[in-house]
């Protein structure tokens, strides 16, 4: 049986009517099923971001240019560029496919009240509200995590991001930073101490006052110093003097000064690297505060 041209136009027709019609519905189940974009955050426009979760809550606040997070006695600046950081790490969630669209089961991706609430405003307007769940590997190097917007029953999967990369401490937002160290320009450093004052001089070598070193000693000492960070936080006001003084002078930048007291079984430490906080941390006092004998030369 032959068709004519104008039955095999109308049997054209009716097969592109199908095949866009499936298309389409393709298009609108996946639209359905699946969020093309969960986080597009302007970080310019960002004026506080809160965290809540099982390890505590955190608010960071913006003050003209400076980031600031809310602790009991008060606000505290920021580290450089962490609140930046936070940012940017969680403009990188993006859905590659649907978890579950339940709500019981929540609780199995952690994106109930056992998950992590980021909640970022633009004034006094949520710009996003999402729920950090748990995270998982495949194979070695594909990490995931499962992800949660706060109105939305929707649980989704977001590959290359992970929950333990957004800090849930505020400890973690303060600036920890106590000393870094140029060795290359260091010229000399001197010891303070309520007993007496002492000093080491590099001259090629490093003497102490007219001896030589150890030069392991120095050594050790000078890389235990190289990038020294502390999160033990001191923040009740010390009610006497630094008694102890670690300064450390340079060919070409100014001293570093780290001051020290012992008060009430504390060891308080303050830098002049770090003039917002002080820290009470021993592991750090035992790395700064050096007796002259440490660093005597043995003999052979």
């Amino acid at each position: 049986m032959k068709l004519s041209l104008k039955n095999l136009l109308i049997i054209l027709g009716v097969l592109l009517v199908v095949y866009f019609a499936v298309q389409l519905t393709k298009r609108e189940g996946r639209s359905k099923s699946l969020k093309s974009e969960l986080v597009a955050i302007d970080t310019t426009k960002v004026t506080k971001v809160e965290i809540s979760g099982p390890k505590g809550e955190v608010t960071l606040t913006k003050n003209e240019d400076e980031w600031t997070v809310t602790l009991p006695t008060g606000e505290k600046n920021t580290k450089e560029n962490v609140v930046k950081n936070l940012l940017q790490t969680l403009n990188t969630i993006e859905p590659s496919r649907l978890a579950s669209r339940k709500k019981e089961t929540w609780k199995d991706y952690e994106v109930d009240s056992t998950g992590t609430r980021v909640k970022v405003y633009n004034r006094d307007k949520i710009d996003t509200d999402i729920v950090l769940g748990r995270f998982g590997v495949e194979g070695q190097r594909n990490f995931y995590s499962f992800v949660r917007l706060f109105e939305d029953e929707n649980v989704y999967v977001s590959n290359g991001f992970m929950k333990m990369s957004i800090y849930e401490s505020p400890n973690d937002y303060r600036d920890n930073s106590v000393l870094r160290l140029k060795k290359d320009s260091l010229t000399q450093v001197t010891f303070s101490y309520p007993e007496g004052t002492f000093s080491l001089q590099k001259n090629n070598d490093w003497f102490i006052e007219s001896e030589r070193a150890d030069s392991a000693s120095v050594a050790n000492f000078l890389q235990g110093l190289n990038f020294a960070t502390s999160k033990e936080f001191h923040d009740i006001e010390n009610t006497s003097s630094y008694t102890h003084s670690v300064t450390f002078s340079f060919s070409n930048a100014a001293d570093i000064t780290i001051e020290g007291i012992q008060e009430n079984g504390d060891l308080i430490i303050k830098s002049s690297e770090n003039e917002i906080e002080t820290f009470n941390d021993s592991a750090l006092w035992e790395k700064i505060f050096k007796d002259p004998g440490v660093f005597a030369a043995t003999l052979d």
